[in-house]
């Protein structure tokens, strides 16, 4: 069950046609070596450059999420992270 999600935005997108640049990679390694999570995309099939650099942590309940965006952060491929607050209720 996911608990938190954090949103990322890389600063070199990776092309629509392609799997990702190598940054994207890098930040790929990091979230599973460190907190074993993974990225995905936040618009999948989008191929507009300004929405394919955005990707989506689902991070697991015992998984300090605001660790997972600090670490984010702090990566030269990252451009902003942050935690999705949660949902109100209508």
């Amino acid at each position: 069950m996911t608990e938190a999600e954090v949103i990322v935005q890389l600063r070199t997108p990776p092309r629509p046609a392609t799997a990702g640049t190598a940054d994207a990679q890098d930040v790929r390694g990091l979230l599973e070596r460190r907190f074993g999570v993974t990225a995905e995309p936040l618009h999948p099939g989008a191929d507009d450059p300004s929405l394919i650099g955005w990707r989506r942590v689902a991070v697991p309940a015992g998984v300090d999420a605001e660790a997972v965006a600090t670490a984010l952060r702090g990566h030269p491929a990252v451009e902003a992270a942050y935690v999705k607050p949660p949902a109100d209720l209508p």
